[in-house]
C-alpha cells in the first residue's frame, strides 16, 4: 500500500489509530515521522481477543500500568508501544498539498467544519480552486460539504479531494487523495502525480503557437533535478530554486519568467 493510500485510511477512520493500525508495518510510524500524522496521547479502548467471545474494552491505567479488563479473564496488561494514538494533521496535509499545487488564495484554517480550501491551483487552461473534505460516502458528507462551500466564492472550475468515498456530486468533480498525490516514506516528500484541470474537466487548451525559448534548457534541467533528488517539494520553492541554476549556468542568457519556470516544473512532475 502507497504512503498516501495509507493516509487516506487513517483519515477515513475519523479518529484515532495506533501503531499496530493495519499490519504494523513502518508506513504510519513514517508518516509521523514527516508530519502527517501527530501523537494524540493513548488509545481509548482496544479489542479484547484473549477470550473466546471478542469484545471492545476500555483502557485503563493500574498499578502503574496500562490494560483492560476482560469479564472472563481479569485486568490483562498491555504494550503501552502498542497504545501510542495517532490522528491526521489535517492542516499540515494542506499546506503541504498548497505548496505542492504552487496555490493561491490557501486558507490556513476550515472553511467550515472538515471543509478546508487547498487553494487555486493554475493550469494551462485556467485556475482550479481546489478544497479537501476527510470523506465523501454518504448524503450527510454531501450536505456537509455544500454548507461549507456555500460561504465560499463560487469559482468556475472546482475540484474537491477526499480520502474516501466517490459520491457523485453535481457541479464538484472529486479525487481520492492516493491518485492526486504520492508521498515518499523516505523523505516525506509530496508530489503531485495527476492535473487537476484534467481531473476538474477544463476543456484542452489549444496547443499552437510559440514554443518558449527557455525549453531546450528548462526542460533538461528540471528533469535533472528530479532524478538526482534535489528538487524541492514546493512548486514555488523549487521555481526559485531552477531560476539560480539557470542563471549560475547560463549568465548570458535571459532569465526565463516565473510562469514559465513553473510550467515546466508542474509538466516534468506530470510526466515522471
Amino acid at each position: 500500500m502507497s504512503a498516501a493510500a495509507r493516509l487516506c485510511d487513517i483519515i477515513a477512520q475519523g479518529g484515532k489509530v495506533s501503531a499496530d493500525f493495519d499490519g504494523g508495518d513502518d508506513g504510519l510510524t513514517a508518516l509521523a515521522r514527516h508530519g502527517y500524522l501527530r501523537e494524540a496521547g493513548v488509545l481509548a479502548s482496544v479489542v479484547c481477543d484473549e477470550c473466546d467471545a471478542p469484545h471492545s474494552a476500555p483502557v485503563v491505567y493500574e498499578a502503574d500500568e496500562y490494560g483492560h479488563y476482560c469479564p472472563d479473564l481479569g485486568f490483562l496488561k498491555l504494550d503501552p508501544t502498542r497504545l501510542a494514538a495517532f490522528s491526521p494533521d489535517v492542516p499540515k496535509l494542506i499546506d503541504r498539498l498548497s505548496e505542492a499545487l504552487g496555490c493561491r488564495q490557501r486558507k490556513s484554517s476550515s472553511v467550515y467544519g472538515e471543509t478546508w480550501r487547498i487553494g487555486a491551483a493554475q493550469t494551462e487552461a485556467a485556475a482550479v480552486m481546489l478544497y479537501f473534505h476527510p470523506t465523501l460516502a454518504t448524503e450527510e458528507n454531501a450536505r456537509e460539504l455544500h454548507h461549507a462551500l456555500a460561504r465560499e466564492a463560487r469559482s468556475e472550475w472546482r475540484l474537491v479531494v477526499t480520502a474516501q468515498g466517490a459520491l457523485p456530486i453535481a457541479g464538484l468533480p472529486t479525487v481520492r487523495l492516493d491518485e492526486l498525490a504520492e508521498i515518499n516514506l523516505t523523505t516525506g516528500a509530496l508530489r503531485v502525480i495527476a492535473d487537476p484541470g484534467v481531473l476538474a474537466g477544463l476543456p484542452r487548451k489549444n496547443p499552437g503557437g510559440r514554443p518558449s525559448v527557455h525549453g531546450d534548457v528548462l526542460r533538461p534541467l528540471i528533469e535533472g533535478r528530479i532524478r538526482d533528488g534535489a528538487a524541492v517539494v514546493g512548486v514555488n520553492a523549487e521555481a526559485g530554486e531552477v531560476r539560480d541554476v539557470f542563471e549560475a549556468l547560463f549568465p548570458n542568457r535571459p532569465i526565463p519568467s516565473a510562469s514559465a519556470i513553473k510550467r515546466y516544473i508542474r509538466e516534468a512532475r506530470r510526466g515522471s
